[in-house]
């Protein structure tokens, strides 16, 4: 008799969707978020996993057995378990069945789209592994963890904190709540802010929400907002929209240099051109140069003609905000808790965190 090959120590079955719960323990929760409800879990999920092309594979292919979910048994209820490897496909099928679910997701409608187009229910059985604790688990889960973990998307995250924001949660409940500093969360704020108000002015902005990253890095230059007049991250109002109304134009040529439209190609090829394109605009030579249709490259030799040194004038000026800020560390202490001052450092922490993600966009950026 040939004996047969060692099993692991799970056992290979299948459940009811309805049965099944996401980890509240998955290392992309935060801890905050913990004792959270499924429907919340997966509204975190659905962005931070992507599961919405996971949806699509299965609403147009039908759900692979060959991937099962690992599962233990849930300690609160009987007949439930908790998937402790798959939590993106389980955030996929709950989408796809509950109606309640995909309503909090970024992009309902898109997941309604899909909801139509198979016909996904709770009472349908889902193919899983069965463990008897998480401890037994390491092994399988190692084996088909290779691709490791999908990063946020900018564009969906910011979508994500502007939806929160509007339940009501504050800018610091929602960074909290999905693990960023309140800074960054701000700024993702602020920049779809500003991406929803030019798509009201009827700018085109489909190139600005598919590049919705370079974006980011154009309103980390200072020089940049402050052509549009658009705010620091720490500064946008909720209630108002970013970018003042006389500064229409502004914004617009601004999306036309950086992303370029149906009939103009950018001025820029990548990010690493985002500095230079702001020395160009807050230049009177430069920014004269670009409105006459000239490229980047023409603009800055513009400037140069001009006798103007972009580099020695931001040496000075970073110089002066290191005696400045060297000054100010001595007097900070005794008045940590006053308003205008924790308001004023948080605009330094927002200015400092826009120039290292300029910095560290230039030297990570493929040559």
């Amino acid at each position: 008799m040939t004996d047969q090959l060692p099993h692991s120590a799970g056992a290979p079955t299948s459940v009811a969707l309805g049965a099944l719960r996401l980890d509240p323990e998955n290392p992309r929760i935060p801890e905050s978020h913990r004792g959270s409800n499924d429907a919340d879990l997966a509204t975190l999920l659905e962005m931070g996993f992507e599961a919405h092309s996971v949806a699509q594979s299965i609403a147009e292919l039908g759900y692979f057995s060959a991937e099962p979910l690992i599962v233990v048994p849930s300690s609160t209820a009987d007949d439930e378990w908790i998937v402790v490897e798959g939590n993106r496909r389980l955030t996929a099928l709950l989408g796809l069945a509950d109606a309640k679910i995909r309503a909090g997701f970024t992009e309902p409608d898109k997941w309604n789209a899909l909801a139509a187009k198979r016909d996904i229910t709770m009472d349908m059985s889902v193919p899983v592994v069965v463990h008897p604790s998480r401890e037994t688990t390491h092994a399988e889960i190692a084996r088909v963890h290779v691709v490791g973990k999908l990063p946020w998307k900018p564009y969906m995250q910011a979508k994500y904190i502007a939806a929160r924001v509007a339940e009501g949660r504050t800018i610091q409940e929602v960074a909290d709540l999905i693990g960023i500093p309140k800074s960054k969360a701000a700024d993702l704020y602020r920049d779809q802010a500003v991406l929803a108000q030019a798509a009201s002015l009827g700018l085109p902005t489909l190139q600005v929400e598919r590049a919705f990253s370079l974006l980011t890095v154009a309103m980390g230059s200072t020089k940049i907002r402050d052509h549009i007049g658009a705010p620091l991250g720490s500064r946008t109002k909720l209630d108002e929209e970013p970018i003042p109304v006389e500064k229409k134009a502004e914004l617009g040529e601004a999306i036309q240099w950086i992303f370029g439209d149906e009939d103009h190609e950018a001025v820029i090829s990548d990010s690493r051109q985002i500095s230079q394109l702001g020395n160009v605009m807050a230049n009177e030579v430069g920014l004269k140069a670009l409105r006459d249709g000239k490229s980047l490259e023409e603009a800055k030799q513009s400037v140069a003609a001009a006798g103007l040194d972009p580099k020695a004038s931001l040496l000075k000026r970073l110089t002066a905000a290191k005696a400045s800020l060297t000054s100010a560390t001595s007097d900070v202490a005794e008045f940590a808790k006053d308003v205008e001052v924790r308001a004023l450092v948080e605009d330094l922490e927002s200015l400092l965190e826009s120039v290292r993600s300029s910095i560290d966009e230039d030297v990570t950026a493929p040559e």
